[in-house]
């Protein structure tokens, strides 16, 4: 099948699909107006008692200090092996109802402080606690949900969660989820066009695909999503990002091989009451978010906005295209959440995108869209998510969850239609107790979804349904030493009957310092290849699918070793992973076989990710100096039948990232510094006069930051990117001639932005 000239299947316009989207902003924009109190509503404070009687769920109240006395803002409180969690408000104190009679273990978490697991009893005469934090150099710590399913802190979770704080994020300012969390040891951000710019992230060396990414805890993020749809994700709306390296299949669907990304975004009841953040770059790039809360209480939440464009096009390489996207991108983001007297929480979420992107010639305008004269590419997204939760007062053991998701995409690659449409709703119901030592979690799942698009190769809109049952169990043993965790998922596919998705995952706390995590699982998908395989769409290769492709198959194994060691007030802490992936039905595109050719099918052998992971850092002297640094060494291989090996594109042998952060005592000032270094990769081939280095050199990239502290929570940053001003060559082959037989856009292994300055105002009004 030849997708060079395609002929265009017409598909309805998504003219329902944004009346939708209208129709929940607007619901979810009206729901926060009349949530907004009058003075005769006055809310009540985080501390207000609550009158216990037969009625009213029972309620521990407190407030969490310091070891001087001084209350800690905004710590984490959770009841042990729940997915509920409270805030403590600016003056440190919670109210966290809706609990049963009898012992209960909570978990208290904040930013620079240990965590700590409290055991009280919960009766209807309870006394406010006092909760003292000692101060944490390591400073990580943090509560996650991510790992299980269930709040616990990350020490104390049996399954490794890397948890990047708003705080981390803010040190290399970005208005895009990827280039953000890029910088994490054994991230990756590929870019497969180097035209259009769509990238994904790899985990350990696997491809974007193979990654969950979820927004608070929802798969709402398709395939299709995928292709652009992360850099829309603006880090402004984030509170933490949570991230598994590993199989995780058991809790998040079988196609959660890699890992999982789980984006978590802000709590209304604890946002400022105005935030705004704006920024421009010197290459005439601006963005600007703004948000605004209402007065906490039984109804709380907030509004927010995002814009973002580049307009200027920049050519520094002289190939004639942009060297970088210019767009043009609004979001709107809404969050509301309902706790009427504590004993309850739901809660709703909105997001609405629309993007317009292009990258191409300069002589190419809007009338050229879909023509033959001046090349572009144009890719025009919509996108609706609707998110919501609720935790019934009748038992607080229960909790739903569903979701929906609509992504649109108009796109135009030269004279290529491209025009594509996604639906995925999701629903999800838990239950989880602890009963004795075991940690019990169950629920039931799922999962409807369409595609269509005017490709040739899909002839009607593809629907499925995909129901799924999951259950897990986490037992603590040897006196809380061992901890183990086994759980099972099975999914129901309409082509491919049941698939059963096993997982294990054991942590020995060795010594109060040491701690070892094993975590094992498979992965089972279904690939949909022309919203995952981008070189499928562009440039001058025909696409040919050799046979009908057969879903992949994977089993995983992490195996990670944490170790604090000691320096006086300021420890280290040290991580070792091992990784090991095998996948059976690989599907690969093949580039050699023919220059003018990709080839697609399953692979008769197997394919291997595997390798070995260094990460170290250090808080020294409180918060005075934050530094961390780490390496991966991956070995990404395929195999066929006959035991020939073959190493995958696109898959650096090395990867090594570092970050710096100065807080200066005598001024409000504070410096960051965070770079890479990127090792070989291989690169496709291409005859003469076309003949390209079949491997990357070796490069590096560096940022740094500075951010002046101003009164009131607000702040200035100056920031330059690509300090040494490293690109790499055109990533175009025969870019003379874009609609010729041998364009292509697939040869990007580096930076194309240069060296460029931002500078960005943020200000957070406190409630």
């Amino acid at each position: 099948m030849s997708m060079s000239s395609r002929p265009v299947r017409q598909r309805r316009a998504g003219a329902s699909g944004l009346a939708c989207a209208l129709f929940a902003v607007a619901s979810t924009l009206v729901a926060l107006a009349l949530a907004v109190p009058t003075a005769a509503q006055t809310p009540p404070s985080a501390a207000d008692p609550i009158p216990a009687d037969d009625d009213v769920a029972l309620t521990i109240q407190g407030r969490i200090v310091d070891e001087s006395g001084r209350a800690i803002p905004y710590a984490d409180v959770a009841p042990a092996g729940s997915p509920r969690s409270v805030r403590a408000d600016a003056d440190g104190r919670f109210r966290l109802a809706g609990l049963e009679a009898g012992v209960v273990t909570i978990i208290v978490s904040a930013h620079g402080y240990g965590a700590v697991e409290v055991e009280i009893e919960a009766g209807a005469e309870a006394p406010p606690l006092a909760i003292t934090l000692a101060l944490d150099p390591v400073a990580l710590d943090a509560i996650t949900v991510t790992g299980t399913m269930k709040a616990a802190s990350v020490s104390a979770s049996p399954v490794k969660v890397n948890v990047v704080p708003q705080s981390v994020l803010q040190r290399n300012a970005t208005n895009n989820l990827v280039e953000a969390i890029s910088y994490v040891n054994g991230l990756y951000q590929q870019v497969d066009c180097g035209v259009c710019y769509t990238n994904n992230l790899r985990i350990n060396g696997m491809e974007g695909p193979y990654t969950a990414v979820l927004i608070d805890g929802m798969p709402i993020m398709s395939s299709l999503a995928s292709v652009y749809g992360l850099n829309g994700i603006n880090p402004a709306l984030i509170q933490q990002v949570e991230i598994i390296k590993g199989p995780s299949s058991t809790l998040y669907g079988s196609e959660a091989m890699a890992g999982v990304i789980n984006v978590i975004t802000k709590d209304p009841r604890f946002t400022p009451r105005l935030a705004l953040d704006a920024s421009g770059t010197s290459d005439a790039e601006g963005n600007v978010d703004f948000a605004f809360s209402t007065e906490p209480g039984d109804v709380s939440g907030f509004i927010s906005g995002n814009v973002a464009y580049n307009s200027r096009f920049v050519d520094d390489n002289g190939d004639g295209f942009t060297d970088f996207p210019l767009n043009r991108r609004g979001v709107v983001f809404a969050k509301m959440d309902w706790s009427p007297e504590g004993r309850r929480r739901t809660s709703l979420t909105t997001r609405y995108l629309h993007e317009d992107r292009f990258g191409g010639v300069e002589a190419w305008t809007a009338a050229d869209r879909g023509s033959s004269n001046v090349y572009g590419e144009s890719i025009r997204t919509n996108r609706l998510e609707v998110l919501g939760a609720y935790l019934p007062s009748w038992s607080a053991d229960i909790r739903f969850e569903g979701s929906y998701a609509w992504h649109d995409q108009d796109s135009w690659y030269g004279d290529s239609s491209y025009d594509a449409s996604q639906h995925i709703a999701f629903a999800n119901a838990l239950w989880g107790r602890m009963v004795g030592r075991q940690d019990l979690l169950i629920g039931a799942t799922a999962r409807y979804q369409t595609y269509d698009d005017n490709t040739p190769a899909t002839v009607r809109a593809d629907r499925r349904f995909i129901p799924g049952i999951l259950a897990q169990n986490e037992v603590r043993l040897a006196d809380g030493a061992l901890t183990a965790l086994g759980g099972l998922r099975a999914d129901h596919h309409d082509k491919h009957g049941v698939i059963a998705s096993p997982r294990i995952a054991l942590k020995w706390d060795a010594t109060g310092h040491t701690a070892i995590r094993l975590n094992a699982g498979t992965g089972f998908r279904v690939v949909n290849l022309f919203t995952e395989d981008h070189a499928a769409l562009t440039g001058a290769r025909d696409v040919v699918i050799a046979s009908e492709l057969a879903p992949e198959r994977s089993w995983s194994v992490t195996l990670n070793l944490n170790r604090i060691v000691e320096f006086g007030p300021s420890p280290m802490m040290i991580d070792l992973d091992l990784f090991h992936t095998r996948f059976s039905n690989r599907i690969r595109p093949d580039y050699d076989v023919d220059p003018n050719l990709i080839v697609f099918d399953n692979l008769s052998g197997h394919a291997v990710s595997r390798g070995i992971s260094l990460a170290f850092n250090q808080n020294v002297n409180f918060d005075r100096l934050l530094y961390s640094a780490g390496v991966t060494l991956q070995d990404v291989y395929l195999m066929d039948a006959e035991g020939a090996r073959e190493e995958d594109f696109f898959a650096p042998r090395v990867r090594g990232v570092f970050s710096a952060s100065y807080n200066m005592r005598s001024l409000p000032l504070t410096v960051d510094y965070t770079g890479s270094v990127t090792g070989p990769m291989r690169l496709p081939s291409y005859d003469e006069p076309f003949a390209r280095p079949d491997r990357s050199p070796v490069y590096s990239v560096h940022n740094t930051q500075a951010t002046w502290r101003l009164e009131d929570g607000a702040a200035l940053y100056l920031s330059v990117k690509n300090l040494f001003n490293f690109t790499q060559p055109s990533p175009l082959i025969d870019p003379a001639n874009p609609f010729g037989d041998a364009f292509d856009t697939a040869y990007v292994y580096g930076p194309m932005r240069g060296r460029h300055v931002m500078l960005g105002f943020r200000y957070g009004a406190s409630r």
